[in-house]
């Protein structure tokens, strides 16, 4: 059994309240209006600005040195940052940076309370961020895209500043989209679809008559199936924006990828993060954004040829990235941490389910949602913002405003309404 304490109490539900789809839902019970507008709060008065996990190598001491050349020294230089229960960023000269892919959650969850509400702070806010997001653009030969702002060691690659990568231009596209359909802002389509250009022209990874793989970054091959899928969702989102000429290649193309990601699921129904030898784990939040890409294709395409997929990989994350008290776990086989990131996509796929109608392992379900309720209280500091991380040595604290703080209110204000 897990340590944490699942047993503290939650305040009773005032005014608006979560709409999980189902009165049996603790969420439909419980006030989230109050923790979402602390979180906001919070994040406003840093301008949305803040640290970010891997942003370590952003480190002026570390910059100056002859390790930065290293790519061994890069990445653990990285996982110390990361793995440190101290922000040592201030001392190793790392400053607070506006990320874009927090940027887009923030807008996107904006544009959520301001269609709940339809109050004016919420769409002046979307304005602010949507003009920040304008300002941030890579524009590329074909297209547009945004990237991280910092550099980034991956085993697989580097990173430099201001590279453009798929994860981020498709989240702050997705935001774009949105925004266009709330306020019908031309300006927002046209940098949305810009994305789409981008992904067609240099994100292919490499295509034969029946599969196809996007990549995560330009010019880097390695296959990542969250970042391949998320690639072919975003595809099929755009899909209605575009000329009918354009549709039905681009349809295949959808269908290629999808084909290439789920044929590495295994048997059990477990899904691992990548192909390559040291990709091979499986995690909780990378099932979960497989799981909302898939779904998003089957919408999108008005299909359902992925249902038994669906149902299989489904069936697998609610048995298996849990434990039996509920808690999310981070890996398949490793409850700790206890991470905010996971807290925050484990809420977004119980959504999902509730809505899709899924009725497989509905007092599993239930039981999980009740674990998620208290980790959301036990993770919210009074000053408004989400821990990172509970281990089982203790608590990680760091305010990270991209993994913490944007994620938590993006998957929140998706689940209020009045």
């Amino acid at each position: 059994m897990s340590s944490l304490n699942l047993n503290e109490q939650t305040e009773a539900s005032i005014g608006p309240v979560a709409s999980f789809d189902g009165a049996d839902s603790p969420f439909s019970r419980f006030n989230l209006l109050s923790r979402i507008k602390s979180v906001l709060k919070y994040a406003q008065a840093f301008n949305y600005e803040g640290y970010d996990l891997f942003d370590g190598l952003n480190s002026q001491l570390l910059k100056s040195t002859v390790f930065y050349r290293s790519r061994y020294f890069r990445l653990a230089w990285i996982q110390f940052c990361k793995k440190s229960p101290v922000n040592v960023r201030p001392l190793l000269g790392v400053s607070k940076g506006f990320n874009p892919k927090g940027g887009a959650l923030f807008l996107m969850g904006l544009i959520q309370l301001f269609e709940a509400y339809g109050e004016e702070t919420y769409s002046n806010e979307a304005y602010i961020l949507f003009q920040r997001l304008r300002h941030n653009v890579l524009t590329r030969t074909i297209g547009n895209a945004w990237g991280y702002n910092f550099d980034w060691q991956a085993r697989a690659f580097f990173v430099p500043e201001g590279t453009p990568n798929l994860v981020t231009s498709v989240f702050v596209g997705r935001a774009l989209i949105a925004y266009y359909r709330c306020f019908n802002d031309p300006q927002a389509l046209e940098l949305a679809l810009g994305v789409t250009d981008f992904i067609l022209s240099e994100m292919i990874c490499h295509e034969d008559e029946l599969l196809l793989c996007f990549r995560y970054i330009p010019a880097k091959d390695a296959e990542v199936h969250n970042a391949n899928l998320l690639a072919a969702s975003y595809l099929a989102e755009t899909l209605c924006f575009l000329p009918e000429s354009r549709q039905r290649p681009i349809r295949q193309k959808i269908l290629k990828a999808v084909r290439f990601s789920i044929a590495d699921i295994n048997p059990d129904g477990s899904w691992p993060y990548g192909t390559l030898s040291f990709h091979r784990w499986v995690d909780n939040f990378h099932t979960g954004f497989n799981i909302e890409s898939l779904q998003t294709i089957q919408d999108c395409l008005k299909l359902d040829d992925y249902a038994g997929v669906l149902d299989q990989v489904i069936e697998y994350y609610l048995d298996n990235m849990f434990d039996e008290a509920g808690l999310p776990k981070y890996y398949n086989d490793q409850l700790y941490p206890v991470d905010v990131h996971v807290l925050a996509e484990s809420i977004i796929i119980l959504r999902l389910l509730r809505q899709r109608g899924y009725q497989g392992n509905a007092s599993r379900r239930l039981l999980i949602e009740k674990s998620l309720i208290d980790l959301l209280v036990q993770f919210q500091d009074v000053k408004g913002y989400f821990y990172y991380q509970k281990s089982s040595r203790g608590w990680n604290k760091i305010p990270y405003i991209r993994w913490g703080q944007a994620w938590m209110f993006y998957a929140l204000a998706g689940c209020v309404r009045v």
